[in-house]
This record gives C-alpha cells, structure tokens and sequence, in this order.
C-alpha cells in the first residue's frame, strides 16, 4: 500500500466519524503520518485491514483525545447538552420529527477541539448551555463561560484555563441570533435571565460539588464527542448517562450493527473498546469499566408530519417565533 493510499484512506475514514471536510482532515492525517515510523505505518495498515487493532498511541495521533480531566468533563457535558438541543432543533418551523436535528456537523479533534454547528443550532445550545442563576438553582453548566471573538466563540471553564472549546463559525450577527431564541424562551416560560458571570458563584459551586461537571463517564462522554458524525444520517440522536454507563438511542435506520462496528474499529474506534452483554436491550460496549448501550427505537411515523407542522405551539414550548 503507497503512502499516498494510506492517506487516502485515513481521510476518508476519519470524516465518517468526525464530519470534517478534507481542508479540516487531510493535513491533519499528514502530520501524523509524517512522524510515522515505516513500522508504525505497516501497523495501521494491518489494523485498516481487520489483522489487529492500532496500538493506542498511534490511534489516538489520528484522532487525538482529550488531554485532562477538567477537558474530558468538558467535552462529555457538551454531548448531553448537544442531544437536548436536538429537541428544540425539532420544532423549528415546520415542526418535523424527520428534518435532521444535530445541533453540531462536524468536531475536529485537537486539543481544544473545534466543533462546527448545524444550522439554526447556536440558540437552543446556548439555552441548555449557559449557566443562569434560578434563586439557589443553576441551570445550565455550573462554571462555564463564554469568551466571544471575531468569528468563534470559546466556551472556558472557571479555574480549569486548559479546559476549552471552541464554537467554529460564530460571529457577533450569530450570537445576537442565539440569544434572542435563549431570551424569548426564558420571557415566553417566565424564567429569570440572570446569568452568572465572572467568577464562580456560590450557587455554581453548590451544584459543582453535589453533582460535578457531568453524571456519566467523562472519557466515554468525550471520545463519543469526537465521533459525533456517526450520528450524522439518523434523524436525532438522544444520549443520557449515570454513573459509569452511557446511553445512546436513534430512530431505527442507521443499524446498530454498522455504529457498533465503526466504534470497535481498529484504527477509528473507541480506544480499549470490547464488546458487552446489554441488559437494556439493543448493544453493549465497554471501556474499561465504563459501559456505553446503544439502542435503536421506532422511527417517527411520516404519516404525522403535516399535523405536527401545522400545529399551533403554545407560548413556552419554543423560541422560533423571535428569530424566524
């Protein structure tokens, strides 16, 4: 196999887990391969072709991990927050439970990594996301910040400087676009929309140190961040956690099979992953002593998408009304 091909190929893979186009993918598989040894090249060609799986620190030089804690906490919180997006993303004008409702399209994996947003994404993230203050309850993620540039935002967490993400592609008529949705839907559900700012408040540091930065598996929550695009072809994708398990649920059509292959792949997939007994129905894996059960559920019936569309929501339900 040439080393042209070998590139080929890894660009190609990489995409279907990360959803990076190739200006996004292709030098960041150069780079890795150029610090390849002949030998480590011969191993991934061997794990491309099913003989064994990558050893970990070469697989995770094609797509890296999160490099700390406060960073794999971070990106796990991030993927709970992205699937109760999802739901407000579903009833945007025309409401419809077969429209894609994503709130990201692409993650590109550094070291704070990238993550680029479905369209009209940005306001219903923010409103799950943002810390604000409800009398001595904080919705939201307890501790986080914005810092806003030019044409990003950069999502911090107080008293952890390494732990980072950045939101690709959003600029100052992005942003006042988002939080209209996150004020109208605060105004319409008579919520207070006093959000914290500056440093932490003692109502973040409460929940913090009742509830942490995430209920589920920080590593699990994080790697599957980064292969988001996995997802990409199922309408939603719904994912909750607890404990040292995690959940994922899609409308059937994807195929478990095919998303369970793909995260146990050799070179791509989850590192250390093993297959495990589900008692949950569907499909079990296992990191470590994580365990993560993916679940495919009924489709939504077609036959019900004009009423849902023509239906009249009541104020609260969603914020469409002051952005569209």
């Amino acid at each position: 196999m040439s080393r042209t091909s070998l590139t080929d190929q890894l660009v190609d893979l990489r995409r279907v887990y990360t959803g990076e186009n190739l200006s996004q993918a292709v030098p960041a598989i150069k780079a890795a391969l150029a610090a390849f040894s002949a030998t480590d090249r011969d191993l991934v060609v061997d794990a491309l072709r099913g003989r064994a799986a990558l050893p970990e620190r070469l697989s995770l030089e094609l797509l890296p991990g999160a490099l700390s804690t406060a960073q794999l906490e971070l990106e796990a919180a991030l993927l709970r927050v992205a699937s109760d997006a999802s739901s407000h993303l579903q009833l945007r004008p025309p409401a419809s439970m077969l429209r894609p409702a994503h709130a990201f399209r692409a993650v590109e994996p550094f070291a704070v990594p990238r993550v680029h947003l479905a369209d009209y994404a940005l306001g219903p993230l923010l409103y799950e996301l943002l810390p604000r203050h409800e009398g001595e309850w904080v919705a939201g993620m307890a501790g986080l910040r914005v810092v806003r540039h030019p044409r990003a935002v950069e999502l911090r967490v107080l008293d952890e400087p390494e732990a980072r993400v950045v939101l690709a592609g959003v600029d100052a008529a992005a942003w006042d676009v988002g939080m209209a949705y996150v004020r109208q839907l605060l105004v319409d559900r008579d919520l207070p929309s006093v959000f914290a700012e500056g440093d932490l408040s003692e109502p973040e540091r409460a929940h913090l140190a009742e509830h942490g930065r995430t209920p589920g598996p920080a590593v699990l929550g994080s790697a599957l961040l980064r292969r988001i695009a996995l997802f990409a072809r199922t309408p939603w994708l719904r994912s909750w956690s607890q404990g040292s398990q995690w959940w994922l649920e899609w409308p059937g059509g994807l195929g478990l099979v095919w998303v369970a292959d793909r995260l146990v792949h050799g070179v791509f997939g989850l590192p250390g992953v093993v297959e495990a007994p589900s008692s949950a129905g569907g499909l079990g894996l296992a990191v470590g002593s994580d365990q993560l059960f993916l679940r495919e559920v009924d489709g939504p019936d077609p036959a019900n998408e004009e009423a849902l569309a023509a239906f009249d929501w009541p104020s609260g339900v969603t914020g469409w009304s002051a952005i569209l």
